[in-house]
């Protein structure tokens, strides 16, 4: 959850260095992830074995899901499943393990600290990282703790439960939270997130309240205890464990009309358990990646999740501000693995704002993910909102929905409503609408999603640091077409598309896809004045073949300094890429 969200550091770690973990004072246990250096038998297979063993770890829902998405045919082999004998190894040794990943190839371990240089030097080994861990923040942690709401009579409950949806009393106390969104005029539509499956991850869960009495529940998993159950269990969990998960759950989940209605009421739902607070650093990073790969393994749509990652043990460094690029956090690598996969991942941007480190968070900075900020009721950027962009300078949070004063099913008990703020509760309305735009549209990719809602929200025209592209419009995105803006390409073609008005003003905000072509590789986007002097990167790093990214020039150079009027040039490189755009700036 959002509540003491720091940046982190990510540090690979050849055979030589894990040795400064050996002269770590503290007694207790590293926990690194283990990456292995191949996927052992094999590698030495046929293409088809390959492929049948890779399809065995995914469910038909999640092949069905990827290949009406048009992203399955090459993500197979990113499935392989993990060498059982290096994993066999490593427990002979005395290691123990916590969690193994497929899409990391690796696994991560408890180890003593001096035994860190052993294990990197294991010959099936090919480095090790430390597990992202999170220390609590009470001061961001009182800001998501909830406050009972005070009712008004019962028979004016049962009034308000016989209104339709999109209907304002229909929605009772979260009115406000579905109609900034737009959510209650999908609802009007007809749309609810029926067919559509959720994964949620968070602290624990308990379904027990009434506005859950209609809830679709399909999966459930405790990642941290290995077992199937996400409420509290007694003797296992601390009181208000599952506190934070249920609420979350509540703004997309819950059905009480007249009281209580979430942005997605009929989707189904997987509840995975991934965080324990029980510790002194309750958070695991690979708890978080076990649930993402189980979240595609059953075919999951969409992702919610209102957690983030921060500091290290001593002696790890954490992350930097320059680490949020989008490419460095494994916890980054590990959402867009995801959505690589056809999930469309929504996560939440932080509640650091009004705080000395006011930046985004993990994995918040991802290109293939949507960050969402935190508004109140009127639109209005909450100042506990953290601030993008991303350290490659990307337009961060994607998007904002209500997360101030949010009504939520009362974590307590099973009858009562509260009211918390935070982005964690921003976020799952946002997921919400999500499913009801893949309802619509079951063919759009992660990308089309994400890009509908960037292009519809209220600020696209004029992007800002703090609130993104502004506030989700959900009836909006609902009517965006991706075709448009590569109406005249091929659909294996690169393009560089104005998305806005040109020529643009001082002050303004060029707005631009660019999309690469059929080959993967590492790509830039440069604006150069006329005179062919670089003024601005906007771009640099990898993109995936057919991949599109919204990008956004302000006009200003790389030192933050206003350009002066006249033509510029947005230029494009990609493998096999070559593409330019002529631009005025008045």
């Amino acid at each position: 959850m959002t509540r003491a969200l720091r940046p982190l550091a990510l540090f690979w770690w050849s055979v030589a260095l894990p040795a400064v973990g050996a002269a770590a004072p503290s007694p207790s246990p590293a926990i690194v992830w283990v990456r292995f250096a191949d996927h052992g038998a094999l590698e030495r297979a046929t293409p088809a074995l390959r492929r049948a063993a890779a399809r065995a770890t995914v469910s038909a829902r999640s092949l069905a899901r990827r290949m009406e998405r048009g992203v399955g045919g090459d993500l197979v082999a990113g499935d392989l499943p993990v060498e059982p004998r290096y994993v066999q190894g490593l427990v002979d040794r005395g290691f123990r393990v916590r969690v193994v990943s497929r899409w990391l190839n690796a696994a991560s371990v408890e180890a003593a600290p001096d035994r860190l240089a052993e294990l990197s030097a294991l010959p099936f080994v090919i480095g090790i990282e430390p597990v992202a861990r999170w220390r609590r923040d009470e001061a961001a942690f009182d800001l998501e703790r909830a406050t009972p709401i005070v009712e008004s009579p019962a028979g004016d409950r049962a009034l308000r439960s016989q209104s339709a949806p999109g209907d304002a009393t229909f929605y009772g106390f979260s009115a406000a939270q579905n109609t900034l969104i737009e959510a209650d005029r999908m609802h009007a539509r007809g749309l609810s997130g029926a067919g559509i499956l959720i994964a949620m991850l968070d602290t624990g869960f308990r379904t027990t309240h009434v506005a859950f009495d209609s809830l679709r529940v399909v999966a459930q998993r405790d990642f941290v205890h290995g077992d199937s159950v996400v409420a509290n269990q007694p003797g296992q969990d601390q009181a208000g464990q599952d506190y934070h998960g249920t609420e979350t759950l509540s703004v997309v989940g819950s059905y009480e009309p007249g009281r209580l209605v979430g942005t997605a009421f009929r989707a189904s739902f997987a509840l995975a358990k991934t965080e324990d607070e029980s510790t002194e650093f309750p958070i695991e990073m690979d708890w978080w990646q076990a649930g993402a790969e189980w979240a595609d393994s059953l075919g999951a749509d969409v992702l919610s999740s209102s957690l983030g990652y921060t500091t290290f043990d001593f002696p790890y460094p954490s992350y930097r501000y320059a680490d949020l690029d989008g490419r460095t956090t494994v916890v980054t690598r590990a959402a867009a693995e995801a959505a690589r996969r056809g999930l469309v991942v929504v996560t939440a941007q932080g509640n650091e704002g009004s705080r000395p480190w006011r930046y985004l968070i993990a994995p918040a900075d991802g290109d293939t993910v949507c960050a969402v900020g935190a508004t109140d009721s009127t639109g209005l950027v909450a100042i506990f909102s953290s601030y993008g962009p991303s350290a490659d300078g990307r337009v961060k949070p994607d998007v904002c929905a209500m997360g101030s004063a949010m009504a939520l099913a009362s974590p307590g008990d099973d009858f009562g409503i509260a009211t918390a703020s935070g982005s964690s509760f921003s976020t799952p309305a946002v997921a919400g609408i999500c499913a009801l735009l893949l309802e619509a549209h079951p063919t759009w990719t992660p990308f089309e999603v994400i890009q509908a809602l960037r292009a519809t929200a209220s600020r696209f025209a004029a992007p800002d640091t703090h609130g993104g592209y502004g506030v989700a419009r959900a009836e909006a995105a609902l009517s965006w077409v991706p075709s448009t803006a590569f109406a005249n390409v091929s659909s294996q073609g690169a393009a560089l598309v104005l998305a806005g008005a040109a020529p643009f003003l001082r002050g303004g905000t060029m707005a631009f896809w660019a999309r690469a072509g059929a080959a993967a590789g590492s790509a830039s986007v440069v604006v150069f004045d006329a005179r062919g002097r670089r003024v601005r990167t906007l771009f640099a790093g990898a993109m995936l073949a057919g991949s599109e990214r919204l990008l956004s020039w302000d006009g200003r150079d790389q030192g933050g300094v206003a350009s002066a009027p006249g033509v510029y040039f947005v230029r494009f490189e990609a493998p096999s890429v070559h593409l330019g755009r002529r631009v005025v700036l008045l």
